[in-house]
């Protein structure tokens, strides 16, 4: 089962407490099952229960959160501070009743899917998997200052494929990377899966080379620094 998990790697660009709207889930995971091979898809679909499709799950880890789930609400994320460069599990990945973090659920959900004796254990470990890889690479769900930069005001500037007068939305900077700019961007995720499938991935084929959580959240962080130390408040998309 861990060759196929690195297919939820490759990932795009709601309220605060959300990684990615629905929409850039589903892209990260419509993405991710294009690169499955045929035993790994049957296996997804056998878990999930029939044609069932990782995109139509993606979301589900986010549905039950709350008054389902409460002790998986930090799995979606990892508290770094903004001015580190290492992950420390020991003060960022504490167990409390809240739950952990996104990479010891990683772990933890990887090793239920094959070693869990009930199908509901393993179908359920699944789908929290394919939310929260995807979770992961938001870069603000690595970062502890500002609440994940819910706090830090920006204003982002479109005038992109969307055939419209250009937008001007005033939005918090962990907002513009849930779903800010891939709703002024394309009108459907599905287009923009064809968006990224026609250029980003063919140009980063290294995206998919590890599978290790703690790189991936480091990556996230870095990229969620030089976002987060940039002059201004205004980001052109």
């Amino acid at each position: 089962m861990r060759r196929w998990i690195v297919a939820l790697v490759m990932t795009t660009a709601w309220s605060p407490a959300y990684a990615w709207g629905p929409e850039g889930h589903a892209i990260v995971a419509e993405i991710a099952q294009r690169r499955l091979s045929a035993t790994a898809l049957a296996e997804v679909k056998r878990i999930l229960g029939g044609e069932v499709s990782m995109a139509s799950v993606a979301s589900w880890a986010d549905d039950v959160r709350y008054a389902q789930h409460p002790e998986s609400y930090n799995w979606h994320f990892v508290d770094i501070p903004l001015a580190d460069d290492k992950y420390d599990p020991v003060s960022e990945c504490a167990a409390n009743s809240g739950g952990d973090c996104a990479v010891a659920e990683i772990d933890r959900a990887e090793h239920e899917i094959t070693c869990a004796a009930e199908p509901g254990t393993r179908r359920d470990s699944l789908r929290y998997l394919i939310h929260i890889v995807g979770d992961l690479h938001q870069p603000f769900h690595t970062v502890a200052d500002n609440t994940g930069e819910n706090t830090l005001t920006v204003t982002v500037k479109f005038g992109g494929l969307i055939k419209s007068p250009p937008k001007v939305p005033a939005d918090n900077l962990h907002a513009v990377w849930d779903s800010t700019i891939i709703k002024q961007t394309t009108y459907a995720w599905g287009s923009y899966v064809d968006r990224l499938e026609g250029d980003w991935l063919l140009k980063h084929p290294e995206a998919s080379q590890t599978l290790d959580p703690t790189a991936w959240a480091l990556e996230a962080h870095t990229l969620a620094q030089e976002m987060a130390r940039r002059p201004g408040r205004r980001i052109t998309a």
